[in-house]
This record gives structure tokens, sequence and C-alpha cells, in this order.
């Protein structure tokens, strides 16, 4: 799935700047939805993609300090288009961020259609970290799935807080 070092430029480019320059979109459309129709119903699930994203991260980097898995270049795999660190390949702490983030929207019911948006981009931030040479389509497969089990267990621990502020709210 890598591009190889005579692929089309376009390819390249179009994977390059995913790979290093889309989660400045991925962090406007939640950023610009609040600003433009701030409401109270985005409040839980930014937090929830907070702690998700700060859950994941956590998940990637024990992972990757337990499995210290080589990047493809490193194998002589492929063809590097996207300079990278020689940091663990496995799992794909990019896909693991954003898909956190879009589950994290995808999982609160009234805001599908903005976690769509945004699962959709963080498969083709995903697909182009493959495309420049950085992971293997199984680093990005594991980063999707910790990013979505990251959301499902901040979204279940944000409940459970709610539930126990709302059933004891304290001293009166």
């Amino acid at each position: 799935m890598n591009a190889d070092k005579d692929a089309y430029a376009w390819v390249v480019d179009a994977g390059h700047f995913l790979a290093v320059h889309a989660h400045w979109l991925l962090l406007l459309l939640p950023v610009g939805l609040a600003l433009h129709r701030w409401r109270q119903q985005l409040l839980r699930p930014t937090f929830a993609a907070l702690l998700a994203i700060a859950l994941g991260s956590i998940a990637c980097n024990l992972i990757g300090e337990v499995w210290d898995r080589p990047r493809p270049v490193e194998l002589g795999l492929g063809h590097q288009h996207l300079e990278s660190g020689f940091g663990p390949s496995f799992p794909s702490s990019h896909a693991t961020v954003y898909a956190a983030l879009a589950f994290s929207f995808l999982l609160a019911a009234n805001c599908r259609a903005v976690g769509c948006v945004l699962l959709v981009l963080a498969g083709l931030v995903s697909l182009a970290r493959v495309v420049v040479g950085v992971h293997y389509p199984l680093d990005i497969a594991a980063g999707m799935a910790i990013g979505g089990l990251a959301a499902v267990a901040a979204h279940s621990l944000i409940a459970w807080l709610w539930k126990r502020i709302h059933l004891h709210p304290g001293p009166r």
C-alpha cells in the first residue's frame, strides 16, 4: 500500500499533507462547530474526546514500550516519503488519537454527523500514514481500535461520574 518512489507526485503530496497537517482539520471541525453553535450538548463529547485521547495515548505508549516494532523503512520495506522518527511503528499513535476523537463524537447521539465526518478524516489521515511509508496497515487498524476503545472507556467513565454527581450533589 506504500507509494513507491515512482508514484504520482499528487498521491505523495496528498499523503504528505494528510499525514502531517490534517490534524488541524480534525481540530478545526469541533472547535468551529463549538464557536458557531456552542451548546451544552457539546460539552460531554468534547470532554470525552479529551479523556479518550489521553487514555489512547497512554495505551499506545505502553504497547510501544513492550512491543518495539520497527517502522517499514527500518526494515528496508517500501519507500519513505516522510521523514519520521524511529520510534515504535505499532500501534499508530496518529490513528489512535484521531479515532478517539471521532468515536467520542460518534458515541454522542446529538453529534453523530460530526463524528462521521471526523471518522472519514481519521481514515484518510491513517491511510496517508501508510502511503508515505511510516506505518503498516496493521499499525493503523490497531490504532483505530485502541482509539475506539478509549472513546468507549471515556464515555463510560464520564457517564458514571455524571450519575454520581447527580445522585450525590453534595452539601447544601
